[in-house]
């Protein structure tokens, strides 16, 4: 957004040097008696275009624009221009081929924003300025007209008006691929990025994140002694749910339970899929005495419920170790797997704890 917002000003600015170098010839052209105006006229028409010009750059700069459908303001930035040097027409008919120079050089600024439909509106009102000036001048009685010469002129004004179009719908649909590309381009690094953290299957990150995350908690913890605590969890009979109802009700076993497992934890923990039917949860901020209520809550939720089209029974295993300062997390990670085969060893469908005794021993050993 913020580039966006920096592309639109730098447009306008562009467009606002435009504007002051054609207000500066207008006026010397004012100045070398080229037009009816007095000097109070002049720069009451002047003064009036450039404060309506000032307030939209305002409106685009300050942010307030970006409420509307259109931020950069480009069809009231087009108008606004087309009317300035409509009424100067009307007051300075003898600054006509300056004036015409500048009806065609204001179209070019909305192929950046505009649709081609959009951009023929404007064309379209651009052609209809211009003529009603000149048939309003005609009508006035004043001796300016050549009716070969106008007719020549009008239809060349218009079809260079129109070649506009043409080039701004091609410039648009260019635009229009450009921008689909490039969105398409962003959907896909977010998928890229999603799935080099995530496990494809469950959503859960994946086992290069944890360890990462893991790595970032243990250099924290080392620092600032904040404890954390690793929980390797493991389906109960998982290769007797793939051999008796299939892979793709094992794959919804395992997708249904890493959803139970992301809303049982907070956001500033962390669940992932280590691997296989094996997860793991880091719970941060916390010892094994804060750890056991949370993990016989999620225990249970899992006994309660029905899992996959089959709604069948689960239980899981886990085994619990908290991080000791000075280890590295392969050390913590071993020791949750050991106490996680030591609850299967146990017989299954429990919760395995290292020894509170041995995490003291260790904290005053370091």
């Amino acid at each position: 957004m913020q580039q966006l917002q920096r592309d639109i000003l730098r447009r306008h600015w562009y467009a606002a040097v435009w504007a002051l170098s054609y207000t500066i010839l207008l006026c010397l052209g004012h100045y070398l008696d080229l037009s009816q105006l007095t000097d109070v006229q002049l720069w009451r028409l002047v003064a009036g275009y450039w404060l309506l010009q000032v307030a939209l750059l305002a409106m685009v700069a300050s942010g307030y624009s970006r409420r509307y459908k259109d931020p950069s303001l480009t069809i009231p930035f087009m108008l606004l221009s087309i009317a300035f040097l409509s009424l100067f027409l009307w007051m300075a008919p003898a600054m006509r081929p300056l004036l015409v120079l500048g009806y065609v050089t204001v179209l070019p600024f909305g192929m950046f924003q505009l649709t081609w439909r959009g951009f023929l509106a404007v064309t379209l009102v651009t052609v209809a300025c211009y003529g009603s000036v000149l048939a309003l001048l005609q009508g006035s009685g004043r001796d300016f007209w050549q009716a070969d010469l106008e007719w020549l002129l009008a239809v060349a004004f218009a079809a260079s008006l129109f070649c506009f179009v043409v080039v701004a719908r091609e410039f648009t649909q260019l635009r229009d691929a450009h921008r689909n590309k490039n969105r398409e381009l962003r959907q896909a690094l977010a998928r890229i990025e999603e799935l080099a953290v995530t496990d494809e299957l469950t959503g859960l990150y994946n086992r290069r994140y944890l360890l990462r995350g893991m790595e970032k908690h243990a250099a924290l913890a080392d620092r600032e002694g904040l404890s954390f605590v690793a929980v390797f969890i493991d389906i109960d009979h998982f290769k007797h749910i793939n051999d008796s109802h299939g892979h793709s009700i094992g794959d919804q076993v395992l997708a249904e339970l890493a959803m139970v497992l992301r809303r049982s934890v907070r956001e500033a923990d962390m669940a992932s899929r280590y691997g296989g039917e094996e997860f793991v949860l880091l719970l941060s901020g916390v010892d094994l005495v804060e750890a056991a209520p949370v993990l016989e809550r999620i225990r249970q939720v899992i006994i309660d419920g029905a899992f996959s089209e089959q709604q069948l029974p689960l239980t899981v295993s886990m085994g619990v170790a908290q991080f000791r300062v000075g280890e590295c997390v392969e050390k913590l990670l071993a020791r949750a797997d050991h106490l996680l085969y030591e609850a299967k060893r146990r017989g299954r469908n429990r919760i395995e704890m290292e020894a509170l005794a041995a995490i003291n021993a260790a904290h005053q050993s370091s």
